[in-house]
């Protein structure tokens, strides 16, 4: 099932069963990622949303305000009783954001999407 939010550009949201897909493309504005957290918590409480997948393979340069805007819609989800997991995050991205002091805490990171099945296990202690 997709979820139109064609009047936000840059972000699609699909969801699986109690998993939502959120990929991100181009600029990460942070009205875009206001507007985001807001459609997403109110997604994730009327659907009981237990998963929430962030596919950012598509945004090449990630600043770490917009790092940190991405961090608190995880806090945000975690409180909702969902778990996050990021796809997509590429060499350049991570070198910077641990360079710039990028707090990581409790983001959780995926090789790929072929790899989400096998960290969730992670996580919940299978």
């Amino acid at each position: 099932m997709s979820i139109n939010m064609s009047e936000h550009s840059g972000v699609s949201m699909s969801r699986m069963n109690d998993r939502l897909s959120v990929i991100l493309q181009g600029d990460v504005a942070p009205e875009m990622l206001s507007v985001l957290s807001t459609d997403m918590l109110e997604y994730i409480q009327i659907n009981r949303i237990t998963l929430v997948i962030f596919d950012i393979s598509a945004i090449a340069i990630l600043d770490l305000t917009e790092f940190n805007a991405l961090h608190r819609i995880v806090l945000m989800t975690k409180l909702m009783g969902a778990q996050t997991i990021f796809t997509g995050f590429n060499s350049g991205m991570v070198a910077f954001l641990i360079s710039a002091g990028a707090d990581i805490s409790g983001i959780n990171t995926a090789s790929g999407l072929d790899d989400i099945d096998r960290v969730l296990s992670f996580l919940k202690g299978d």
